[in-house]
């Protein structure tokens, strides 16, 4: 549907500066206990291993105290979710307003971008993202280096379209379909799955 989107061909396309927010986070003082167990979600990247689309939930929670320490940024729903660090490259969408520590850059999309879309597009470049890592001890992406990302952007009509197919797929039990079902199930939905080759 939307050809070759291989971002490490360096083509003239949009830095991803130039239609989303990129975002990062912190940790707050660990051992302050007025700062945990209130009602913020805050993720680190472990908990996007899973390789679950969304994420709504964390292990550990913060309280307004502890958002307030560390000079968090609220991350609205729909955020992509990048992990910069331990891992490099492991993608979700934000399903409800969240904070994150160091180990992210996060992007807020634009009106030009639809989040589904975004996800995809840095999920299937995961090689790419860590090649962009740096550092000797471990490798982590800067916000500057995501800042400079160049990607394409679709007409907004496209990414929509394949964000509802995106959302169509997920809600179809696949993992026991051969080919063939899976693309007698897209027909029967009004999908071409040969518009689809990302």
């Amino acid at each position: 549907m939307f050809g070759d989107y291989n971002l490490a061909q360096k083509r003239e396309w949009t830095s991803i500066s130039s239609v989303g927010i990129v975002v990062g986070g912190a940790t707050p003082k660990t051992k302050v206990d007025a700062y945990w167990g209130g009602n913020a979600v805050w993720i680190t990247p472990a908990e996007l291993k899973d390789r679950n689309v969304y994420v709504d939930d964390s292990a550990r929670k913060l309280t307004p105290e502890g958002i307030k320490s560390a000079s968090l940024t609220l991350m609205p729903r729909n955020t992509v979710i990048l992990s910069s660090r331990a891992p490099i490259s492991e993608v979700a969408i934000a399903n409800c307003e969240l904070y994150c520590n160091q180990g992210f850059k996060n992007i807020i999309c634009g009106d030009t971008l639809v989040p589904r879309y975004l996800y995809e597009l840095l999920r299937f470049n995961s090689d790419f993202l860590n090649s962009q890592g740096k550092g000797a001890t471990f490798k982590e992406i800067s916000k500057k280096a995501v800042e400079e990302i160049r990607i394409p952007v679709p007409p907004i009509s496209s990414q929509q379209e394949y964000e509802t197919f995106a959302f169509q797929v997920d809600t179809m039990d696949i993992e026991d379909m051969d080919e063939f079902e899976l693309c007698q199930k897209a027909e029967d939905m009004g999908i071409d799955l040969h518009d689809f080759e990302v």
